[in-house]
């Protein structure tokens, strides 16, 4: 039996043997699975906690860059606004606990603002652990991350660096600094972290991989073979570094259950069944998480926004396309598919004015292996225009390989109201500064013209003493006469600085422009060298307009002087006449023109043109690009301002190199419009005679010499300095042939209420209302009659004796 025993037990030898093999073989595998299943575990739990982390602080910093935004359009916010504004933003957010705005890095608004009351007034550049991160804010235009750093709220936090920029008129300017705090502890908890079932720790990435970087969690984890994630932050990364919270070894050991079946089941028949078994469960649990966590993946990368690209960038300048989202059919109007086959079709798409850039900003990143960001238009598949903004982290890989990964979100309607608000911004600058020359002009144009009247009228009666000595060849006369000359350009110069801002007085009739081109280029090409050949072309039965004549004059004579000046060797000048029939359409940018007819005028010459960089200033006052003395720069804006006051527009169209053409829109009048009357009476043969004025003028200049001008012309004159003693004077005696007065005067009654007063004593009394214009324009208004005289300061004796004689014709008439 002893001879036999190692055969009778030769079956339970085989069975212990291969039940050992079997036990041995399955507590390495039931390790192996446990370890990959616990890492699976792990791994997602970690990928989840990254995306949480990587959405909230995206979040955070395109909520700032929203504030920022805003705050870079905005004028001065109150405390109010801002916390309001603040609030409403941020109101998802709790662990937000404090936002700063520092224009000119002072704060001077935060929120909330209990606890943070000491913040108000900071300057930054007086505390030093700020003023770095302050400045390189400033100074490259990205947001900076700070910290973590230690509160003064308590506890740990981080701190966002939003850098605020203001459209200038040339460039981008500072405003200011936006700050945003975030509490480390709600930040981490509201993303889950401190309520994970796995060990945690985070470190920022820096080239110094110190544990001194460690912010969060044991430091003594990131030996334990962690599993590892990445976060992209403004200016570098986070990295997560997790396990088990029993650690590797608890959580890979078998089970005492395992090792327990092995005992009871190594026996049975039914033992590989039942390991089968096991593994097959167990793998299949291992397929399951794996599934779960591509799904958690997916719904990551569906939600962020915009498309995540992932390239494989090769020494030789080659490029491969490793990984794109589904987004890249919303974005570029290319199918995915496509895409990762021939990447070069995004890259058609890219506008080709801003290709070489972007491929500049790439290689830049990649050789300095930081991240990279631009904004650039692309054209879609069906011809959509688009703006696009991408943000990208650069990693080395082996062999001199560099990975790039990129977000590429769709910014076009941020970009469209960006522009919008900056066009908008642009109107309302010109038109304050419209405003501001109109008022400015306005409130010289009356002192300056009754300056001239008193220059112009002492010359006058200066020449006429002298003419009177009856001296041959007297030169006196000729400085009188150039003297008078120069006050006469100088009332020439204010007419135009009122016509740029649109006070100038215009007497508009109905014209044919057709009449006025011929007349003025009939006289005003004497003014053109032989070397410009002039062509005029004509449209025959162009509807009338109603516009100041002489205006209208002057406004061609000096776009053809402007004309010939542009055609320093000769040229050729077209002027031509045209109707255009404008629908809504075609309207364009221009506020002054409403749907119609126009009539139009236009210039155009072979000159050396008008530079794009300065087409934009060539309507502002006193801007030149003429050599000093040879113009005042206030052609175009006097033309502008008369084209516009009259109910039109004025464009322009120039190449470099090629010419410029000038057109002026008038708004054509219906075929069967009566005529105004004549702007200008008949000239009278004779001069009435002897009359007696009564004068109301506060100027002692102009009252001096209207006195002594009317005396001149054989007058009585009783003069007063304002309308309250002209009317007492008037009371006192009314045997007035005529009242000459100024409009605006001080004590209670102004020129139009004089003339209202005495008109109640004597209702057929002639006036005469002498204006220096804009103020005065605004007090006159619709108070003068239909018969009233209204002169223009300074007025020549000539004038002044003519407007005499209308004005008691006019009352013989009546």
């Amino acid at each position: 039996m002893s001879k036999h025993f190692p055969l009778n037990y030769l079956p339970s030898i085989i069975a212990v043997i291969a039940v050992g093999l079997l036990a041995f073989v399955f507590d390495v595998q039931s390790r192996e699975f446990a370890r990959q299943a616990t890492r699976a575990d792990v791994a997602s739990e970690t990928e989840v906690l990254r995306a949480r982390l990587q959405s909230q602080i995206v979040g955070g910093l395109h909520l700032g860059q929203g504030l920022a935004s805003y705050l870079s359009r905005s004028e001065e916010l109150s405390q109010t606004e801002f916390s309001q504004f603040v609030s409403e933003i941020f109101s998802d957010l709790p662990e937000v606990i404090n936002v700063a705005w520092a224009p000119d890095l002072v704060v001077i608004h935060v929120h909330p603002i209990k606890g943070n009351e000491k913040t108000i007034g900071l300057d930054y550049r007086n505390v030093p652990a700020q003023i770095d991160s302050v400045v390189k804010a400033r100074d490259t235009g990205q947001v900076v991350l700070v910290g973590p750093v230690d509160l003064v709220q308590g506890g740990q936090g981080f701190i966002f660096r939003v850098p605020v920029y203001a459209p200038g008129e040339d460039s981008v300017l500072f405003k200011g600094m936006l700050s945003l705090v975030f509490d480390m502890d709600a930040f981490l908890n509201t993303t889950g972290v401190t309520d994970s079932d796995i060990a945690t720790t985070m470190r920022i990435d820096t080239d110094d991989m110190g544990l001194d970087t460690v912010f969060f969690g044991p430091r003594d984890l990131l030996g334990d073979d962690p599993v590892t994630a990445q976060i992209l932050v403004p200016g570098g990364s986070w990295s997560i570094y997790t396990r088990p919270a029993e650690g590797w070894k608890a959580a890979e050991s078998p089970l005492f259950y395992n090792r327990l079946l092995m005992v009871f089941v190594a026996a049975l028949i039914l033992f590989p069944m039942v390991t089968a078994n096991i593994l097959a469960v167990s793998r299949q649990k291992t397929i399951r998480e794996m599934e779960i966590t591509d799904s958690r993946m997916k719904s990551v990368m569906k939600n962020v926004p915009g498309v995540y690209t992932s390239y494989c960038m090769f020494d030789d300048g080659r490029e491969r396309l490793d990984f794109l989202t589904d987004g890249s059919k919303d974005i570029w109007g290319i199918e995915k598919e496509e895409a990762l086959a021939n990447s070069q079709l995004i890259w058609d798409r890219i506008d080709p004015d801003f290709r070489q850039e972007l491929k500049e900003e790439i290689e830049r990143a990649r050789n300095t292996l930081t991240p990279w960001h631009f904004i650039w238009p692309v054209t879609t598949t069906k011809g959509e225009r688009k703006w696009l903004e991408g943000h990208g982290q650069m990693t080395a890989m082996s062999d001199g390989i560099v990975r790039r990964d990129s977000f590429i979100a769709d910014i076009t309607e941020k970009k469209e109201r960006d522009e919008e608000f900056t066009r908008q911004a642009e109107i309302v600058r010109q038109t304050q500064k419209q405003e501001s020359i109109g008022l400015l002009t306005g409130g010289v144009a009356h002192d300056f013209n009754n300056l001239l009247a008193v220059v112009r009228g002492s010359l006058e009666l200066l020449r006429d003493d002298i003419a009177d000595e009856n001296i041959e060849d007297d030169d006196r006369l000729n400085i009188i006469a150039t003297a008078i000359q120069a006050s006469d350009r100088g009332a020439d110069l204010t007419k135009s600085m009122l016509s740029f801002a649109r006070r100038a007085r215009l007497i508009p009739e109905i014209i044919d422009l057709n009449d006025v081109v011929r007349e003025t280029e009939a006289w005003a090409g004497r003014t053109l060298p032989a070397t410009i050949d002039v062509q005029i072309d004509l449209q025959t039965s162009l509807p009338r307009i109603r516009v100041d004549r002489s205006s209208t004059a002057s406004a061609l004579l000096n776009l053809i002087v402007n004309a010939r000046d542009a055609m320093t060797g000769g040229g050729t000048l077209v002027i031509q006449t045209a109707l255009e029939n404008l629908k809504a359409g075609e309207l364009g940018s221009d506020g002054d023109l409403t749907p119609g007819s126009y009539v139009v005028l236009s210039i155009s010459d072979t000159g050396e043109g008008i530079p794009q960089t300065i087409i934009d200033r060539i309507f502002e006052p006193f801007f030149s690009t003429k050599h000093p003395g040879k113009g005042s720069g206030l052609g175009l804006s006097m033309v502008e301002g008369f084209i516009k006051q009259s109910g039109g527009t004025i464009r322009v169209t120039s190449t470099p190199g090629q010419g410029t053409t000038i057109k002026l829109y008038f708004k054509a009048l219906d075929g069967n419009v009566s005529d105004l009357p004549s702007a200008q009476d008949p000239g009278l043969d004779t001069q009435p005679a002897s009359l007696r004025i009564l004068v109301a003028e506060d100027d002692d200049g102009v009252r001096a010499i209207l006195e002594a001008t009317l005396g001149r012309l054989g007058h009585r004159v009783q003069a007063q300095p304002s309308g309250d003693a002209a009317l007492e004077a008037f009371r006192n005696d009314t045997g007035f042939d005529l009242l000459i007065t100024d409009i605006v005067m001080p004590g209670k009654l102004q020129g139009t209420d004089l003339a209202h007063e005495v008109r109640q004593i004597d209702p057929g009394l002639p006036v005469i209302f002498l204006s220096g214009y804009a103020r005065d324009a605004e007090v006159g208004g619709s108070e003068l009659g239909v018969t009233d005289i209204r002169l223009m300061k300074p007025v020549r004796r000539k004038v002044l004796a003519e407007a005499i004689a209308r004005a008691m014709a006019a009352k013989y008439q009546a």
